[in-house]
């Protein structure tokens, strides 16, 4: 299935892979609840590595259109368990925005203990 265009296709394999995948699921060649091929096979079939296999299945688990059962393989989930990526995206951004506001807030902290600190050794120096 590998062809010359993947050769010059600049995303990392895991991703044509996975992308691949999803085009398929999406042609509905694998209906919720069917079971994707071993990553071994699909290793074969995309000519790259096992682990790149698994990569590219970890990634449609990260994107909620999978499940990864231990020792039974990856299954299609049903669409009405697949994640809201751009709601999972809204939050994981309003996270990403409150801890930033934590961090800047820590950093103005410790940069005035530095300066209080900076303060009491010039005052002991100076005794």
């Amino acid at each position: 299935m590998a062809t010359d265009d993947a050769h010059e296709d600049k995303r990392p394999a895991s991703r044509r892979v996975a992308d691949a995948l999803q085009g398929r699921i999406d042609a509905g060649e694998f209906a919720p609840g069917a079971q994707l091929p071993t990553y071994r096979l699909l290793a074969e079939e995309y000519e790259v590595a096992v682990n790149t296999a698994l990569a590219a299945v970890r990634l449609l688990r990260d994107a909620g259109v999978v499940t990864i059962r231990t020792n039974a393989g990856a299954y299609v989930r049903e669409p009405s368990e697949q994640v809201d990526v751009a709601a999972e995206l809204t939050r994981t951004r309003s996270e990403l925005t409150e801890l930033r506001k934590t961090v800047q807030q820590a950093d103005a902290a410790i940069n005035a203990l530095e300066g209080r600190l900076d303060d009491l050794i010039s005052r002991v120096r100076d005794e």
